[in-house]
């Protein structure tokens, strides 16, 4: 009976205190200060200033802020931005960030502060983009990038850490939400000492296609790593010119074996009939799979060659016969 009681009060206080934020939130959004960046200040209550002192209800009120923010643009977020400020919250996110032990409340310090663009704190996000706890630099890396775009990339100059397959969906995610920019750096990042910058760096090429980087990224194809070499024969496929399937042909027999299965793919997208020999010598070696994906290739090159494949002195032998009958009724 006391516990229910106990959980009825806390309800009701939680109750209170959620309208009285969603108030204080909605006069904002709603104000008539056309001019968010005027000096006036938005009305506080005596009670809602009382409330402040509450760290719960500080909580809850900058869980709203963040909830609203996200979901509103224009004149009203701008007037949240000015609440957040005015209400001292970018200095409790500040000290949190600088203060705390926690890594979790540390990366949430960083969003909020990221949320409410609160660019006058780049310095002591930046510092964490090299944070030895995976979370925060991440967090930070992905709030450098939303406040600064492409010039926020710079933390790439620096980290020490991997950039995990998961932050680089989230770093390329937020870019692409940004009109497309000839940024620099990429260069640089292609020749960096951290493997996982170099593969952010090909992505980046990639995408937005950075012809003039060609000579840098075919560089990276004799890379001691087998995944910066797959993606740099990616890169090549979106930024290629006359040379290219000719360059990768060249690097096939010293590829493993599933990075020779994508350079085949690769090349029924750019190479041309002159390739086709070459490519139809790969048959001698290779496994079951590698030798469809080369058929298909060639095929899709040119759908005559089939002919030249059925020529072959083991086309009528286990397994080229099945493929090449395979390939050809995927033609018709």
């Amino acid at each position: 009976m006391i516990n229910l009681t106990i959980r009825k009060n806390r309800r009701k206080k939680y109750a209170k205190s959620k309208l009285m934020a969603d108030l204080l939130i909605r006069n904002a959004i709603f104000s008539e200060h056309d001019d968010a960046v005027t000096d006036e200040p938005f009305p506080i209550t005596g009670r809602t200033q009382k409330m402040l002192s509450n760290p719960h209800f500080k909580r809850l009120l900058t869980k709203e802020l963040l909830a609203a923010k996200n979901n509103i643009s224009g004149v009203s977020a701008l007037n949240l931005k000015k609440l957040y400020i005015q209400l001292n919250l970018d200095k409790d996110a500040e000290e949190r960030l600088r203060n705390c032990k926690k890594w979790h409340i540390k990366a949430k310090a960083i969003q909020e502060l990221g949320v409410m663009e609160q660019k006058e704190y780049l310095n002591k996000i930046y510092r964490c983009t090299n944070n030895k706890n995976e979370l925060v630099r991440m967090e930070a890396q992905t709030t450098i990038v939303k406040l600064y775009g492409f010039e926020g990339l710079r933390f790439l100059d620096i980290i020490s850490y991997q950039l995990t397959e998961w932050q680089q969906i989230k770093l390329l995610k937020e870019l692409s939400q940004l009109p497309p920019e000839n940024f620099s750096g990429i260069e640089k990042w292609l020749k960096s000492k951290n493997n996982s910058v170099i593969v952010f760096a090909l992505k980046l090429a990639r995408n937005y296609h950075r012809f003039e980087l060609y000579e840098q990224v075919v560089e990276c194809l004799t890379h001691e790593m087998e995944n910066i070499r797959l993606e740099t024969i990616y890169t090549l496929e979106k930024i290629y010119n006359a040379d290219t399937a000719n360059i990768l042909l060249e690097r096939y027999e010293h590829e493993t074996l599933k990075n020779q299965k994508t350079i085949v793919n690769v090349l029924q997208n750019i190479a041309s009939d002159e390739n086709i020999p070459t490519l139809i010598n790969f048959l001698e070696q290779g496994d079951n799979d590698l030798k469809r994906m080369i058929v298909r290739t060639v095929a899709n090159i040119n759908p005559a060659s089939i002919f030249q494949l059925k020529e072959l002195p083991e086309a009528n032998s286990h397994p080229l016969s099945q493929i090449i009958k395979q390939i050809e009724g995927e033609l018709i």
